[in-house]
């Protein structure tokens, strides 16, 4: 799963190679606050062949769906300490909300229970983000809530199912927020049933579409049981184009979820009881057995035993005994649309595929999808009749629930539909299923595995602690039961660098307590028998280092936060700079440890506000307390200096504190002889917290908590 990184290091990062993304997440950051955050992209959803099938019982539907790649649903999500769900969206027709995550259930057996107990709640659209939190909350003892920040290019209300992407999107916020492990294929599920709680009672088709699509493809998906595979588009489609052209507003109220949850019932409930047998070979005869029309009083009368559980599903339908519902016509819809896909799937497997045939495909569908199912509008009809005017186009059909929204268009890649006089068109292509933003995948990564070494400082005498009564050595303070230094020594081990070397450089009255806290461990633990800075302790150090090693990480046992990747990316940096020295670093506010850089971005100094006796300014550039530092660099600069410094009959160094500091002191020599110091800041703030007073124990754990979240 990918690890939530802070707003500041993302707005950093992306700001010159994603400013959608980086744009974004300042969104959030001004509504929300500095914090850690995923970033997730979810298609639009579109369906080629077999719409309205995908909830229909006694036959396997198959779809043929793609992802759209210029219509996507962009949300930011923030785990909470508490259980409330926040939720702002950039559109300015969608109000922001809160609201708490309440029990679910009362009691109740099962989902359609609780839902047919609270009713169908008012439209809006906290519904889509509240049905995937109730849902989870029947299946997992939720406690932590999350903020969202959404930002979507679907248009709301289009067929293409902006609704189901904002239900996909809360599904990943309360998955990460709780540290959940679900699958995909159980996002798929669980997302599509907590849907329900809008009063809809749909499919999986949209849910399915956004999980699995692959770029370059469209999805062969089938239902009872759920399947699905991949199908490269053949080079002759792949010359044409598909585009979405928005008719008007399809809203998911009053009667349009009457309307949908009509051609529900009779999918799952109506033909499944008469039809009790598997019909799709030979539908034409087994359709002579279906009634035309049924009222709800007629099904209630003829399956009198099954009222509850129609109540439960359908409330608002049964409520109205003198409803009548169309039969036979959406059964011959269904099937109709079962051939046209098992047609279509067929021509797209063949490299010599008429694009003709697939929008004759399309055209039919349009037919049906008015004379039989009744989605259609006179507006989009009239719309339609122009769009088929232009010449190259190809093929039209109804996007999604139908009564409004999108139209899909196949066309030759030469049509122009705005050109043509049609406002609202989005070209679009098959794109790739949801996914969170890694923002490792933009940070360097290293080619093969140098010959390295870690060199842990434990030194301190830790007087802060000793005068609140905490006689154990800072660096071995436990957080959650463990050792600092043995959590990091922990994640130097497993992380993807193979590290020849672990050097642990402690006060010689310490040893006993190192070798016993790091007893199994494969570490090197010296002595720095005179307390004379993190200079000297590496020094110390650098006697012990194996003849192979060409460059060292610089640390210290108080710094568990420094995350893995901000130590193998600033390596990779740290190479292909072919810097003496690198200091991987964050951007916050009150910056302990500045760095100083000219106006071309080049690092000229770095400063220690406390020991420099300097102010520390309101924002910037700090190290994060982890260095890499190259041998050549060790043995010229950190050799030199000691030579220069020490004074042996004193026993210290010539500086006004008669100690050998590390990084600044590094810094300032590889500038002076000229081999290069570089600053990356891709670390988070929070990596900077070391453990110095009892009060950071508290902080670190909450920290270590979050990532495991």
């Amino acid at each position: 799963m990918v690890e939530p990184r802070n707003t500041t290091t993302i707005i950093h990062m992306y700001k010159k190679i994603n400013e959608g993304i980086s744009n974004l997440v300042q969104e959030y950051e001004n509504e929300f606050g500095v914090g850690p955050v995923w970033v997730l992209r979810v298609p639009a959803r579109l369906c080629l062949a077999a719409d309205h099938t995908d909830y229909w019982l006694g036959f396997t539907p198959e779809l043929i769906t793609m992802a759209s790649d210029s219509q996507e649903m962009w949300v930011v999500i923030g785990a909470r300490d508490d259980s409330l769900i926040s939720c702002v969206s950039s559109h300015e027709k969608f109000e922001s909300w809160q609201e708490e995550i309440i029990d679910v259930g009362g009691g109740c057996e099962s989902w359609l229970d609780w839902l047919a107990i609270i009713g169908t709640p008012e439209h809006h659209w906290s519904n889509y983000v509240m049905g995937s939190v109730h849902y989870t909350k029947m299946q997992h003892d939720i406690k932590l809530g999350f903020n969202l920040y959404v930002s979507s290019s679907i248009p709301p209300a289009s067929g293409a199912s902006s609704s189901s992407a904002l239900a996909i999107s809360a599904m990943y916020a309360i998955i990460l927020a709780n540290n959940l492990d679900l699958n995909k294929d159980e996002i798929v599920v669980n997302t599509a049933k907590g849907e329900w709680f809008c009063g809809t009672r749909g499919g999986m088709m949209d849910h399915a579409t956004m999980m699995c699509a692959e770029k370059g493809g469209v999805l062969r998906l089938t239902f009872n049981p759920f399947t699905s595979e991949n199908i490269e588009l053949p080079s002759t489609i792949k010359n044409c184009k598909f585009s979405t052209l928005f008719t008007h507003p399809s809203e998911k109220g009053g009667g349009t979820l009457l309307a949908f949850n009509e051609l529900s019932l009779v999918a799952r409930e109506i033909v499944p009881r008469i039809l009790n047998e598997n019909y799709t070979e030979q539908w034409g005869e087994m359709e002579k057995k279906l009634p035309q029309t049924l009222t709800i009083k007629q099904i209630c009368e003829k399956w009198p035993h099954d009222g509850n559980k129609f109540q439960e599903m359908y409330p608002d339908l049964f409520s109205n005994p003198n409803l009548t519902i169309r039969v036979a016509d959406r059964f011959r819809f269904a099937m109709r649309e079962l051939e046209r896909s098992r047609n279509m799937q067929d021509l797209l497997k063949n490299p010599n595929c008429k694009p003709e045939s697939i929008g004759k495909i399309m055209d039919e569908a349009w037919v049906d999808a008015g004379e039989l199912y009744g989605i259609r509008t006179q507006l989009m009809d009239e719309i339609a009749n122009r769009v088929r005017l232009v010449p190259g186009v190809l093929g039209i059909k109804v996007m999604g629930a139908g009564f409004g929204g999108n139209l899909l268009i196949l066309s030759t890649n030469d049509v122009n539909l705005t050109a043509s006089g049609f406002d609202s068109v989005s070209e679009c292509h098959p794109g790739k299923a949801a996914s969170l933003v890694d923002i490792n995948e933009i940070i360097p990564s290293l080619e093969g595995n140098p010959p390295v070494a870690a060199i842990l400082l434990c030194g301190g005498k830790g007087t802060r602690m000793l005068n609140q009564g905490i006689t154990v050595h800072k660096p071995l303070l436990e957080l959650h039961g463990t050792p600092s230094t043995r959590l990091v020594v922990e994640q130097l081990i497993n992380s993807s660098l193979s590290f020849a070397q672990i050097i642990v450089v402690v006060p010689p009255e310490r040893m006993g307590d190192y070798l016993q806290a790091l007893d199994d461990l494969p570490v090197k633990i010296i002595a720095q028998n005179n307390p004379l800075g993190t200079g000297n302790a590496v020094y110390c150090a650098l006697q012990e280092l194996l003849s192979p090693i060409k460059h060292a990480y610089v640390s210290f046992g108080t710094q568990p936060l420094i995350r893995s990747q901000t130590i193998t990316s600033s390596l990779a940096h740290h190479i292909s700079s072919d810097a003496g020295f690198t200091l991987p670093t964050t951007l916050r506010h009150g910056p302990y440890a500045p760095l100083i850089r000219d106006d071309d971005g080049i690092v000229i100094g770095s400063l220690e506000t406390h020991l420099d006796g300097v102010e520390m300014p309101s924002f910037g550039e700090t190290n994060v307390g982890g260095y890499w530092v190259s041998r050549n660099a060790l043995d010229c600069i950190l050799n030199k200096l000691h030579q220069e410094l020490y004074d042996c009959n004193a026993e210290k160094y010539n500086t006004s504190s008669g100690e050998l500091g590390f990084p600044n002191e590094m810094t300032r020599g590889c500038i002076e002889e000229g081999m290069g110091v570089e600053g990356i800041a891709i670390a988070d703030p929070e990596e900077v917290i070391g453990l110095k007073t009892p009060e950071h124990i508290v902080e670190i754990e909450r920290w270590l908590d979050k990532r495991r979240r």
